[in-house]
């Protein structure tokens, strides 16, 4: 644990190597998740790199010391993180859904020391109404959120049902671990919190992202629920970006295809 902002924040940060130049690439987890999101992704990253790993703002074991929990705030957090972390090379970013938002955030506003990014089923791109005018996602805002309110294995498994186009490859270890994050005091209320956070304001313009010049790697699962069109229209509209669909896979497709995804990453992340 360390204190990034005066907030207590796990790091997980794995052994150095010892061409040192190159770029650390920091992993950031989605909403209601933690770092243990990308254990199939960070052994083939930091084969190559140092890889660091954070748990979000009030997610996985970070203290829970936001009082909004929106994104500005999570950005904040971050922030704080970066700024200790960064030894002088900046970052390769890796993130999904919130924490995407959240780094995305970051770039339209005060750009940290980003080199590359890889944004994975990005959230921010669409207003709630826009979000929530997909059935789909309706389904997967009620029935994941279950698991928030009420810690079981069951609703921790129909949760992983709405990020995973096949539950079944999901392990008893991750589901178990899941199910006793939620169930500390207090993080019930701050996913609550999360889901319910205010952020009209924080929705990202191709524009902002288009002043921000980084390079960009978009990755989309299949059957995820962020249309396919928006992104690749996005993705067009900059010099410097594009956009992979992956098969068979939905909201974490780093997850459910960590082989492919891993070989997009490293080839993007090393040229």
């Amino acid at each position: 644990m360390v204190t990034c902002g005066g907030v207590r924040t796990r790091i997980v940060v794995t052994p150095p190597h010892d061409d040192s130049g190159g770029t650390p690439v920091l992993v950031l987890h989605g909403r209601g998740g933690h770092l243990e999101s990308f254990h199939r992704n960070v052994p083939a990253l930091s084969a190559r790199r140092t890889v660091i790993s954070v748990d979000l703002l009030g997610h996985g074991l970070t203290e829970h010391a936001g009082t909004r929990y929106d994104v500005g705030e999570i950005a904040g957090h971050l922030d704080q993180v970066m700024a200790q972390l960064d030894d002088g090379r900046g970052f390769d970013v890796v993130a999904q859904s919130l924490g995407a938002w959240a780094v995305l955030h970051l770039l339209a506003t005060r750009p940290p020391a980003i080199r590359r990014l890889v944004l994975i089923e990005p959230a921010g791109l669409q207003t709630h109404a826009e979000r929530m005018s997909d059935v789909r996602v309706r389904t997967a805002a009620t029935a994941g959120g279950r698991a928030f309110d009420d810690p079981s294995i069951d609703n921790v498994r129909l949760r992983f049902a709405q990020l995973l186009h096949d539950p079944t490859v999901v392990e008893e270890e991750l589901i178990d671990l899941r199910r006793r994050l939620y169930a500390l005091p207090g993080a019930g209320a701050v996913h609550l919190a999360v889901r319910s956070a205010d952020n009209a304001a924080y929705v990202v313009e191709p524009a902002c992202l288009a002043v921000a010049g980084r390079s960009i790697l978009f990755l989309h699962g299949e059957h995820g629920h962020l249309p396919a069109p928006l992104l690749t229209d996005i993705a067009g509209r900059l010099p410097a970006a594009r956009a992979v669909t992956i098969p068979a896979a939905k909201q974490w497709p780093h997850y459910e295809r960590p082989e492919l995804v891993n070989a997009h990453l490293l080839q993007y992340l090393e040229r």
